[in-house]
């Protein structure tokens, strides 16, 4: 081997390693496979693991999902009420991200209805983790919480904004969407993460969750 084309192969190689190492450290993301919502173990999603909800081809443009493939729910909800609530009149109901959960947490439609007309389903969600169309006793969801003591936008972004976090935190971030509280701002949907079946964003071991957005 000639001296000029081996210094050519060391060249390559000194200028891969280099690029390893700059390369950034980017955060293990969230699986769906194992968790709770991974329903090829029971059967219902035709042994494709996102097919319940996602679908690459025909997909719902209406839904907030992103290529949304499961019916969603069209149900008319009781939601949380309070005298202590100061933003009750801002959507006092469900948003588009929270439909998509309510439905199938919701019990009006089967878990493996999804892909249209192609496929009605028949089977629904256990009775424990279903919240019914009643959800006076549960956390408001749908709310534009504006936090009335804090005009600040910055104190927003400081909580809610997935850019502010560590590469530890990531996942954990309690988001706002569209400026509204809803379901993914607590739950990690596709998280096999968490210690817990709740696919909670954050621990509730001694109300971490909960004193993140309420401090006393």
């Amino acid at each position: 081997m000639s001296l000029l084309r081996m210094y050519s192969i060391i060249g390559k190689r000194r200028a891969v390693a280099a690029c390893v190492l700059l390369m950034p450290t980017f955060p293990a993301i969230a699986a769906i496979e194992g968790s709770v919502h991974d329903l090829s173990a029971r059967g219902l999603s035709g042994g494709e693991i996102c097919n319940v909800c996602h679908t690459p081809h025909n997909a719902d443009i209406s839904a907030e999902g992103p290529l949304w493939n499961h019916t969603i729910s069209t149900a008319v909800y009781t939601v949380y009420n309070s005298p202590t609530m100061d933003v009750t009149a801002e959507q006092p109901s469900p948003g588009g991200l929270s439909r998509l959960c309510l439905s199938c947490h919701d019990g009006t439609i089967a878990l493996d209805s999804y892909g249209g007309s192609t496929s009605a389903g028949t089977t629904f969600i256990d009775p424990g983790a279903s919240l019914g169309t009643d959800l006076e006793d549960d956390h408001p969801i749908g709310i534009q919480w504006v936090h009335q003591t804090q005009r600040n936008s910055q104190f927003c972004l400081n909580c809610h904004d997935a850019l502010n976090l560590s590469a530890a935190d990531a996942g954990k971030e309690l988001r706002f969407y569209s400026g509204k509280v809803e379901c993914p701002s607590c739950h990690d949907v596709h998280n096999s993460q968490v210690a817990n079946t709740k696919l909670l964003r954050k621990t509730i071991e001694g109300s971490q969750l909960c004193l993140h957005c309420h401090p006393k």
